[in-house]
C-alpha cells in the first residue's frame, strides 16, 4: 500500500472514530433520551433545526393563540407576523385581532436573527400586545438558543419542578393536519404534574405548528394553530 493510500486509510478511521465519540458525549451528557440515535445509528447536520433558519422575506403566517399572562393576554385571538430583511434585523408587522377587543392592533417591532429577540423598544400599549406572542408562539426560541437534533429521543432542554427534574424531548413523530394544511411533525413535549405540554414542529418552518403548554397548576399557559402561510 502506498504512503497516500495509508494516509487517506487513517484520515477516514479518525474521521469515522470523531463522529462515533460525538455521538457518544452526546448521549452520555443527555443530548438524547430513550429509543433514538446511537453510536450505530447517529444523527447527521440534516437533522438539526436551527431557530430562525427557516425564515423568508416576506414570509406572512398566521395563527390562532391564546396566551395567558400576569400583565397582559390575548385569548381567542389571530395573529399575523410579516417578516421584512432589513440587513442585519427582521422587522416583523404584527396584525392582532383580539378575541376580547373590538378594534384590530397592527405592530411593528424589530427582532435580531440569529435569536429572533427583540432589539429595539416599543410603546408600552404595544408591549402589551406582543409579549403575549413572544411567551407562547415564539417562545421555541428559549428551548433551542443553539441548534437542536429533530429526531426521536432528543431531549431539547430541561425544566425544574419542585425537586425533579424533567427533560423535554422529541418523544416522537406524527402527521397532523391544520387549517394551513396537513403536516409532517416531531412532537416535542413534557409533562409537569397531570398535564403534557406539547409542541408540534415542522422542520421547513420557524415556529411550531400548534402547541398547548400548561402551568404548574395544570391550567392552560397558552395554545395556537397555524391558520395560514404566506411567503
Amino acid at each position: 500500500m502506498t504512503p497516500k493510500r495509508i494516509i487517506l486509510l487513517a484520515s477516514g478511521i479518525f474521521a469515522a472514530i470523531g463522529i462515533l465519540v460525538s455521538v457518544a458525549i452526546i448521549a452520555i451528557n443527555g443530548g438524547f433520551s430513550g429509543e433514538g440515535p446511537s453510536i450505530f445509528n447517529p444523527p447527521t447536520s440534516k437533522d438539526l433545526w436551527t431557530l430562525g433558519s427557516n425564515i423568508d422575506n416576506g414570509m406572512n403566517l398566521t395563527y390562532s393563540l391564546t396566551s395567558n399572562g400576569a400583565k397582559s393576554n390575548l385569548q381567542d385571538s389571530t395573529v399575523s407576523m410579516a417578516f421584512r430583511d432589513i440587513q442585519d434585523k427582521w422587522n416583523v408587522n404584527f396584525k392582532i385581532e383580539n378575541g376580547s377587543d373590538s378594534a384590530p392592533k397592527e405592530i411593528n417591532a424589530n427582532f435580531s436573527k440569529k435569536q429572533l429577540l427583540r432589539t429595539d423598544s416599543i410603546p408600552q400599549e404595544d408591549d402589551l400586545y406582543v409579549q403575549p406572542i413572544e411567551r407562547s408562539i415564539m417562545a421555541v426560541r428559549d428551548l433551542a438558543k443553539e441548534p437542536r437534533y429533530l429526531v426521536v429521543g432528543a431531549v431539547w432542554d430541561k425544566i425544574f419542578t419542585g425537586s425533579s427534574t424533567k427533560d423535554v424531548k422529541i418523544e416522537s413523530t406524527e402527521s397532523v393536519s391544520t387549517p394551513a394544511g396537513p403536516f409532517d411533525v416531531y412532537l416535542l413535549e413534557y409533562k409537569v404534574r397531570n398535564s403534557i405540554s406539547k409542541m408540534y414542529l415542522n422542520k421547513d418552518l420557524p415556529f411550531p405548528v400548534m402547541a398547548q403548554v400548561y402551568d404548574d397548576n395544570d391550567k392552560i399557559l397558552y395554545k395556537y394553530e397555524l391558520q395560514n402561510i404566506l411567503r
